[in-house]
């Protein structure tokens, strides 16, 4: 009997108790925090129309580029600078990104592009099915920033001229990127001149984020 609970007692502490070695071992390391960017509503001249839309759809495309598995993106609601950067530092983002587009007609040219950012901007968005409210709406901004784009694209004529302005800074001001300017000149019409820039910058940006 004595036997037994003994072997009772070694049975229990070797299925139970942790071995030295596994206890010695360092715990796995925390992964590293996610690198962000905050970016404040584009300013937005030369277009006709509401142009705070049209920012909000350059401010999608820019996130759409910007994303990834190590960079995280959060779309400022702060329309002061004093502001964003508060806000910025409360959703824990280290960098801040503005920009400014500014469109210049190179000839004669319709203004068709302020009645095409009240369709994308209202229609579109709750047009797409499934998700719920807060679905409808993260759909409805990307769905919004595509109509948008591509209908800057379709009422570009060739010798329009699109420059985009955009800086990256630090929260405590330290400029980490520019003042960058890129500019382009539609060479026929219906050209995207925004997008390729939008990449190029979102390529720059993020080298200096990481």
């Amino acid at each position: 009997m004595a036997r037994l609970s003994i072997r009772l007692m070694l049975f229990v502490a070797t299925v139970f108790l942790p071995y030295p070695a596994a206890a010695q071992e360092p715990s796995a390391a925390a992964p590293a925090p996610s690198r962000c960017i905050a970016i404040v509503l584009p300013s937005v001249q030369g277009v006709e129309g509401d142009a705070t839309a049209f920012g909000a759809s350059l401010r999608e495309l820019f996130a759409s580029f910007l994303r990834g598995p190590s960079m995280q993106v959060v779309l400022l609601d702060a329309r002061l600078a004093s502001h964003a950067v508060e806000e910025a530092r409360q959703k824990q983002c280290a960098h801040l990104l503005t920009a400014t587009l500014t469109r210049k007609r190179g000839g004669s040219g319709g203004g068709m592009l302020g009645s095409v950012l009240g369709q994308a901007g209202s229609s579109m968005a709750w047009g797409i099915p499934g998700g719920g409210v807060g679905g409808a709406v993260a759909r409805g901004a990307a769905v919004a920033t595509t109509q948008a784009i591509s209908e800057l694209a379709s009422s570009t004529k060739a010798r329009d001229e699109v420059r985009l302005d955009y800086r990256l800074t630090s929260l405590e001001g330290k400029a980490e990127l520019g003042p960058t300017t890129d500019k382009a000149k539609a060479k026929a019409d219906g050209e995207d001149l925004l997008t390729p820039m939008v990449e190029r910058a979102a390529h720059a940006i993020v080298a200096v984020a990481k």
